[in-house]
């Protein structure tokens, strides 16, 4: 239901200067009304400081790499680091950030919330309605303004301002994400390289052992029989080592298109290995603390609750509205007549209950899903943490004493076979043990380096 107000007109006599007087006064009526909306929303500013840089900064603060300038779909993508010299884990994440088309595509979302920002801050045009005279009646004008827009603005402003720093905080949330892939799939393509190195020792080692028994029964001291098992050993390696070349091409090519260089030849590139040692992890205490206080995704929940809470004020605002009129008749004798109105809409029947149940309830599910997320977030720590410490003793247990030992019985099995007192049995037996336990220490390398990357994501940065 909608009320109209207009107050009593006041005319203006057929006097010149009265008339020019009075008009004069319409006019600066005219332009009060249409400068009120702007003097009463003036100070609600819709520019953001919720941009590209800011992502950038948080992500060099959090994790130390660089996002790039921005740049459009069609433009050249950045040049490429020398890959003469091998490219590294920080260059792989870096070529990431800035190259990785899906993340490319997320970054856009920003400039999405911007816009829905600047929408928010929009006013409604004014109307103006005109009626030609006819018959007795004058010439009516009426120029129409939505003012229930004066005390909405605010609310749709500072909500579209919050889900602008929701979305920035999401994509720095995002850009962690693509580090910690990066490197775990930097890990896997070193660990693969690691396994075909091991592949091609194992030919080496299997071949000399079959040329030892083939030596052997050249001179009668090995039947035909002994030489058939080392044979099969030695094909066997070969086909390990094409399998492991298989797997490092594969991973290679995974990791090249999720970097955008599809064009470069995969086999051309060189990785320069992970770093010798391992960054000290604190306390998992602190690790937890840490990703409460820090974690993006964290902040971005929080920042969705209190714009939802923004929009909830809102949505209650709408239940009024108010246009504001200035109308002006045209006739004789009194050439000029105007006044002003209004039209209020009395919240009968309609007081926008379905946009504010909505609200609350989205309110709700997004304070149900803050608390779902911090146990997510406890559990990405405790765990990443634990694997982190299990590949830890892992790597101690393998490099420190099994390989140590491993390497040394297989020297002394094959000299002894060599002097024919040990059997070829033992000596199969003792190299497969450790080909098998080099290959658990560069699988416990690896899981203690894959571990550390999900770690350093789980609290939301570096240590």
């Amino acid at each position: 239901m909608t009320c109209y107000c207009t107050p009593t007109h006041f005319t203006v006599p057929d006097t010149p200067f009265f008339f020019r007087t009075t008009f004069l006064s319409g006019r600066l009526a005219i332009v009060g009304l249409l400068a009120l909306p702007l003097l009463l929303t003036g100070c609600v500013s819709t520019k953001s400081t919720y941009t590209r840089d800011h992502v950038a900064r948080r992500l060099q603060t959090r994790a130390g790499y660089e996002l790039g300038p921005g740049r459009s779909a069609n433009a050249p993508a950045p040049a490429l680091p020398n890959l003469q010299d091998g490219l590294s884990e920080e260059e792989t994440v870096s070529l990431a950030l800035t190259r990785n088309p899906a993340f490319q595509a997320d970054l856009s979302t920003l400039a999405l919330a911007q816009a829905d920002l600047q929408d928010a801050g929009l006013l409604a045009n004014p109307v103006l309605t005109g009626v030609t005279a006819y018959g007795t009646s004058p010439v009516f004008l009426a120029l129409n303004f939505a003012s229930d827009l004066l005390w909405q603005r605010p609310g749709r402003v500072g909500a579209a301002q919050l889900e602008t720093q929701r979305v920035a905080e999401s994509l720095v949330s995002r850009g962690l994400l693509v580090s910690r892939d990066a490197q775990v799939a930097y890990t896997d393509i070193t660990l693969a390289e690691e396994r075909l190195r091991i592949a091609r020792e194992a030919i080496v080692m299997r071949a000399e052992v079959a040329r030892i028994v083939r030596a052997r029964y050249r001179v009668g001291e090995a039947s035909e029989l002994e030489t058939v098992a080392p044979s099969a050993d030695s094909l066997r390696a070969v086909d390990d080592f094409y399998r492991a070349r298989r797997d490092a091409q594969v991973a290679r090519l995974r990791l090249f298109a999720t970097l955008g260089l599809d064009s470069v030849t995969a086999d051309s590139v060189r990785f320069a290995g992970p770093a010798a040692t391992t960054p000290a992890v604190p306390p998992l205490r602190t690790l937890l603390d840490s990703a409460y206080a820090a974690r993006p995704d964290l902040w971005a929940a929080r920042i969705g609750i209190e714009g939802i809470g923004k929009r909830l004020k809102w949505e209650r605002s709408r239940v009024f509205s108010f246009v504001l009129s200035l109308n002006a008749r045209l006739n004789d004798p009194n050439p000029v007549s105007l006044a002003p109105g209004a039209a209020i809409g009395l919240p009968i029947f309609n007081r926008n209950q379905g946009r504010i149940s909505r609200v609350k309830a989205e309110l709700e599910q997004a304070s149900w899903q803050y608390l779902a997320l911090r146990q997510t977030v406890n559990l990405d720590v405790r765990e990443a943490y634990a694997q982190y410490e299990q590949a830890t003793q892992s790597v101690a247990l393998w490099e420190r004493s099994y390989l140590p030992s491993l390497s040394d019985a297989l020297r002394r099995s094959t000299n002894a076979f060599i002097n024919g007192d040990f059997p070829y049995v033992q000596v199969a037996e003792t190299t497969r043990q450790l080909l098998d336990a080099r290959q658990r220490a560069a699988d416990a390398r690896a899981d203690q380096r894959r571990a550390l990357a999900r770690l350093r994501y789980a609290v939301g940065g570096r240590f």
